[in-house]
């Protein structure tokens, strides 16, 4: 079957050689555009990415500081590709993140044959990869959201604190924003919210795109969120720790009551 039926052709179960050893194949005939695909691209096209390994193989990986985030990984390609969970290898990094990685000839090349490269980095000189987000696929099979929530929840961050101008007035600055270098991405992320309805801002300078606006916020709040135990990171500077639909509640709830959430305890020791 095509891609665009929404199946894929994927080898057979059976035994493959390499020059390290015998590697068993466990990947199904057929398989779907499911949620956990869907899911698992969103993962590579954010912290993650496919490479070449050796001679004929590949190598999946994703790194995070989040055990949520690597048990989803680990748990998408598991049930994505049929493999046994403990071929997926993850060892903690420099003792701030894990590092989690599939070997596989199969699979890789699965990947890459169907959705390109996932390299969203530019090139030394100075151009991008095509990567490019299956954009049609998520919107036939109805992963559209799926995809949105995996990738904000990995490269995206809620903005909730005080800010002041030098006449001295204060307010609350709210949005939620996900940080793109790839030009290309950016403009089908924002193209993805506004299929959903959702309002944003495509800032080349700041390389985000950004939501605000108190609908925009509630409906991205309702419909697509955070990944549950997915915290905000050290880069946050009033909400380290806290995890981010938290935040996303904390901010929501502002907008009928400015006045106590400029007061907040975490606000007040912090320069503005």
């Amino acid at each position: 079957m095509s891609i665009s039926e929404n199946a894929f052709s994927a080898g057979n179960q059976q035994e493959t050689y390499s020059d390290i050893g015998i590697l068993r194949d466990y990947t199904p005939n057929v398989i779907e555009f499911s949620s956990e695909l869907a899911t698992l691209i969103a993962l590579l096209f954010t912290d993650g990415g496919v490479s070449k390994h050796r001679l004929n193989s590949w190598r999946i990986f994703f790194a995070n500081s989040s055990p949520a985030a690597i048990r989803l990984f680990t748990g998408s390609l598991v049930s994505v590709f049929g493999i046994p969970k403990d071929r997926v290898k993850i060892r903690m990094m420099l003792g701030r993140y894990y590092f989690a990685v599939l070997t596989s000839k199969e699979t890789g090349k699965f990947l890459t044959d169907k959705f390109g490269t996932f390299r969203t980095l530019k090139f030394d000189n100075g151009s991008y990869p095509t990567a490019s987000i299956p954009i049609d696929l998520l919107v036939k099979t109805g992963t559209t959201r799926l995809f949105l929530k995996t990738a904000f929840s990995m490269d995206g961050c809620v903005k909730f604190y005080p800010v002041v101008n030098k006449a001295g007035r204060k307010w609350l600055e709210r949005n939620v924003s996900i940080a793109c270098h790839h030009p290309v991405l950016r403009k089908q992320y924002h193209r993805l919210l506004e299929l959903v309805g959702i309002e944003s801002v495509n800032i080349e300078s700041d390389k985000v795109i950004k939501i605000r606006k108190r609908k925009n916020l509630e409906k991205f709040a309702k419909e697509i969120g955070f990944i549950g135990g997915i915290k905000t990171t050290r880069h946050s500077k009033f909400w380290i720790g806290v995890e981010k639909n938290k935040v996303l509640k904390i901010m929501l709830d502002s907008y009928d009551n400015s006045s106590k959430y400029l007061s907040l305890p975490r606000f007040k020791t912090a320069k503005i």
